[in-house]
């Protein structure tokens, strides 16, 4: 795999896509062999010691200190897509700043304040599988199936019927395809349908043209229009690689994901760290509701 190193600090700010409140994140470059670490109140912490859920619209995770972190996924992609695996990352207010609802603009900036990792430095631990996994939801016949493998390559398909979406496939490949240009751009997405329910939970309070795509029963409205016309399940793919960050090191795997959402991609993310004894799960479910 394909490895980078921040070579300096680097600042995003902007609204929380469902908290609607102004948040910062700060990137900062870690020590070789240090880790991903996220900044609460009272520490410091390695993603060993955090604890997530993906039950709401959205992924958030908890620290130790009591604070929490909502919407990490877009963020966490970009460090993943790029190779980014010791960072010491800071935030300020509830959340992750949306910026352009994908990971375009987080990536575009972290790799230009980057360098690859020198074939002589030591790169990071490596999240092997030795037997095959899955998570289901069967009331919404949804599945995430990950087997081993010696490379990650994810293979995501999505139905949404009655809707202009359909019915979409991607894959997507670590190392080889270029996730800048392929994955990054893809934004997130709600339903026409479903969009009034979400505002009135006090949720997608940052959300809007400029960042979102809303999805009709038989057209889509979308700044600029598509930018694939798979554009949807790339986001989605966009979103596994966001919490499959969570374990905190780079997975081997093979990933085949089914009518899938955050709620599955964190489980997975339990169920491989159970397999592999890397951490004791200590899950907090909590809705944004």
């Amino acid at each position: 795999m394909c490895f980078r190193r921040l070579e300096r600090e680097v600042s995003f700010a902007g609204r929380g896509l469902h908290t609607g409140e102004e948040c910062r994140v700060t990137l900062s470059p870690g020590d070789e062999g240090e880790g991903v670490l996220l900044a609460g109140r009272r520490g410091i912490y390695p993603a060993d010691n955090w604890a997530f859920t993906g039950a709401g619209r959205g992924t958030e995770v908890f620290l130790p200190d009591g604070t929490s972190v909502k919407t990490p996924e877009h963020l966490f992609a970009a460090l993943a897509g790029l190779g980014i695996w010791s960072v010491r990352i800071g935030v300020e207010g509830p959340e992750i700043p949306a910026l352009d609802g994908c990971s375009a603009a987080f990536a575009k900036v972290i790799e230009a304040n980057s360098a690859p990792v020198r074939s002589n430095d030591k790169g990071p631990e490596l999240l092997a599988l030795s037997c095959p996994l899955a998570v289901e939801n069967r009331a919404r016949k949804a599945a995430v199936f990950a087997f081993p493998s010696d490379e990650l390559l994810i293979s995501y398909v999505i139905t949404y019927e009655g809707t202009a979406i359909g019915t979409q496939a991607a894959d997507y490949r670590r190392p080889g395809d270029d996730f800048s240009a392929l994955i990054a751009p893809a934004r997130t997405f709600a339903l026409e349908s479903e969009v009034k329910e979400l505002l009135g939970r006090g949720l997608a309070k940052g959300g809007g043209a400029g960042n979102a795509i809303v999805a009709g029963e038989s057209s889509v409205s979308a700044e600029g229009g598509l930018r694939f016309p798979d554009e949807f399940v790339r986001h989605k793919i966009l979103d596994l690689m966001g919490d499959l960050y969570l374990l905190g090191r780079p997975l081997r795997a093979r990933i085949v994901a089914l009518r899938a959402g955050h709620d599955l991609h964190c489980r997975l993310a339990e169920r491989i760290l159970s397999a592999s004894g890397s951490k004791k799960i200590r899950k907090k479910e909590k809705n944004h509701a």
